[in-house]
């Protein structure tokens, strides 16, 4: 997570509240929620700790008042994220970073438009999160609209006719590969097999197992993996183990094995694992001279 999106609406919900009252308050409350033991909950956690570290580091930003933000670890769990919306939206809170997921996305926006509290989501990534329907959800990174669109191309390009979709069974995975098979058939291909993993992290090996052992007799060996980190490291073990990595099969992992390779360090095995796998990553551009400052560095 860019730091700069969580400075950039603080700016914009404190200056909204200067304007209802004659002072502008000493504190101003945000709150968090996502799985901390997740790869992009433990990342996310030392952005978000980064940028309130540098807003309080410079009275100048919120004209002397300060930030707070508090953390709540949903733990995987339905239940624990919407209580935390809950306990934010009860209270001065003026903003929450999250939910994670898009399943909850979905629900936790119905509580927001009622209570107009601004969620900003960097991992909620469903395109059929409308920002008609929830005006007070923010994707602060592209949809999988985007990604979908650019493996399509992809597949295009070199020709591929058909395609085996690999994806959990989770609103957002489900809507990213309609997306795709949409974008496929703009182009003249299709996705001739979906293969559905329980939701992450909840896939066995032998689920996944039965999967792939499916798609071995099929006769297309363009493969896209559409899930989360855990359930896709999983299925590239299992795969490996099937010999499906050899020369022959196409893997075409979505945005997740990015994260993956950006924000950790693997074992052996797991690199061999993945090796030869294609992921794709969102680049943003910025225009030369127009970089935004951080202590920690420039982005």
């Amino acid at each position: 997570m860019n730091p700069f999106w969580l400075l950039a609406i603080l700016i914009i919900c404190i200056n909204g509240r200067s304007t209802e009252g004659a002072s502008r308050p000493a504190v101003v409350n945000v709150g968090a929620m996502f799985a901390v033991s997740t790869i992009n909950g433990g990342v996310s956690k030392i952005a978000i700790k980064a940028a309130e570290e540098d807003v309080n580091s410079d009275p100048t930003i919120l004209s002397g008042t300060k930030l707070s933000v508090s953390i709540h670890d949903s733990n995987y769990s339905g239940f624990l994220s919407i209580m935390g919306a809950l306990k934010y939206m009860e209270s001065d809170t003026v903003a929450i970073i999250g939910p994670q997921t898009s399943v909850m996305a979905h629900i936790i926006s119905h509580l927001a438009n009622e209570l107009h509290v601004p969620l900003l989501s960097f991992t909620a990534l469903d395109p059929t999160l409308s920002s008609l329907q929830y005006p007070y959800f923010l994707q602060t990174a592209p949809n999988d609209q985007f990604q979908m669109s650019a493996i399509g191309d992809v597949v295009s390009y070199f020709g591929w006719n058909e395609v085996v979709a690999v994806f959990t069974d989770d609103d957002q995975s489900r809507n990213g590969v309609t997306a795709l098979g949409d974008r496929l058939a703009e182009k003249m291909h299709k996705i001739s097999y979906k293969a559905v993993l329980p939701p992450d992290p909840t896939a066995t090996r032998d689920q996944v197992k039965n999967e792939l052992v499916k798609i071995q007799i099929m006769e297309s060996r363009v493969i896209v993996l559409h899930t989360f980190s855990k359930t896709g490291l999983l299925v590239f073990d299992v795969a490996k183990e099937l010999g499906m990595m050899e020369s022959g099969y196409v893997w075409i992992a979505s945005s997740w094995l990015s994260t993956v390779l950006d924000s950790k360090r693997l074992s052996e095995e797991t690199k061999d694992s993945i090796q030869g796998a294609l992921t794709f990553v969102h680049t943003h551009r910025i225009q030369k001279g127009k970089g935004i400052s951080f202590q920690g560095g420039t982005s």
